[in-house]
């Protein structure tokens, strides 16, 4: 399991001075790396290594393992753009990539040696709150970053062994939706109405400001996507957060499997909220977060999870009506999306050829039965 901490690098002026002229030379390096693949036709890190590694030391001044890593990944940028004669990859001069050869981390004692063109400098680590509980973690490769605030940041790679799930703990099936953002079998439903407004507002605020095409209008729509990914983010970080501490240690989340969806038909109204909507994303903060805590999230084909009938199992054309599902066979009356919800789960009861005593099943629901009313 990998994360990414990002550290505030504070150093002297002097220090500050030799990462800018670091980050320019490298730049500078790795666009002549670039110019040398396209000249020689080759992207191969190894081949072209013994073109470029003597200027790169020679004229650009850099340390050995700079140079290894300058090469590296200028090679890495233009795999396929030499092959098909594209344009070529330009590096800004914003960051600088260190292994564990051209850094030492301890993130511990909050500090770190890195190397630059004029040597080896020493920086204390501003760790922010929230990272401060990984600092034992393995560490791996960093990124030196210039931000467009100006401040120096070493985002830090570091890993640990994934928390394996038992599955022997709450099962839990999850429907994810619009109107309701999440709904599960446990009775669980998280209304989507207030992000559907928002998201509706970012829509009709980029619609307009695209329609105008001024500078200041392009400038207006790059923070604007900004601000609507960080909502995002933050929803699908509330939403991950509770599926998880619901499910507990050894638990299972079980979802409907999504793939295709963009390319499914809606009607006209909905293309825009399916072709903009996180659902990988909330799949993606689920599993990383189930491999910290010990719960594994597990898919199930979608496949009439909306149209069936929970309780008696009848599959009937005009059963859902909106956010309405009512039974023609047994006359039951439940949100939809609760339905869609315990069918997930039994589906995938099925598909672990569950028992009616394993744990893995909720109180009442055994595998003969259609029935997943776990009342």
């Amino acid at each position: 399991m990998l994360k990414t901490v990002t550290t505030v690098l504070e150093v002297s002026p002097a220090d500050k001075q030799k990462i800018m002229d670091s980050l320019k030379g490298m730049s500078d390096a790795q666009n002549y790396v670039v110019d040398q693949c396209y000249e020689y036709e080759e992207s191969n890190s190894f081949r072209m290594h013994k073109f470029v590694y003597k200027p790169l030391r020679e004229k650009f001044k850099l340390p050995a393992q700079l140079a290894v890593v300058a090469n590296k990944y200028a090679c890495s940028a233009v795999k396929g753009a030499v092959r098909r004669k594209g344009k070529k990859p330009v590096f800004s001069g914003k960051a600088i990539h260190y292994d564990m050869r051209s850094s030492t981390v301890d993130l511990p004692k909050q500090s770190a040696s890195i190397l630059t063109i004029s040597g080896r400098i020493k920086a204390h680590l501003r760790i922010p709150r929230y990272f401060q509980r990984f600092v034992y973690w393995n560490l791996r490769e960093s990124n030196l970053v210039l931000c467009r605030d100006g401040v120096l940041r070493l985002m830090i790679c570091i890993e640990k062994p994934s928390t394996p799930s038992a599955k022997t703990g709450k099962v839990i099936g999850v429907d994810r939706g619009i109107d309701a953002l999440i709904a599960t079998s446990t009775g669980c439903l998280v209304e989507g109405k207030e992000v559907f407004e928002i998201k509706k507002r970012y829509v009709a605020l980029r619609s307009r400001l695209q329609g105008k095409g001024t500078r200041s209008a392009r400038r207006h729509l790059k923070k604007l996507s900004g601000r609507e990914k960080r909502f995002m983010r933050d929803v699908n970080h509330c939403l991950s957060k509770k599926l998880i501490g619901e499910a507990g240690k050894d638990g299972v989340i079980v979802l409907e499997s999504l793939k295709g969806i963009r390319n499914a038909k809606h009607r006209k109204k909905q293309n825009w909220l399916f072709s903009n909507w996180a659902f990988y994303q909330l799949e993606q903060f689920l599993v990383y977060k189930g491999e910290e805590t010990g719960v594994v999230v597990e898919f199930v084909p979608a496949k009439d999870t909306s149209k069936i009938c929970s309780l008696c199992g009848s599959l009937r054309t005009g059963q859902r009506q909106g956010s309405v599902f009512r039974c023609k066979a047994c006359g039951v009356v439940l949100h939809a999306d609760l339905n869609a919800a315990k069918n997930i789960l039994y589906k995938y009861t099925l598909l672990m050829g569950c028992s009616s005593t394993s744990p893995l099943l909720p109180t009442g629901l055994s595998k003969p039965s259609i029935s997943m009313d776990s009342s």
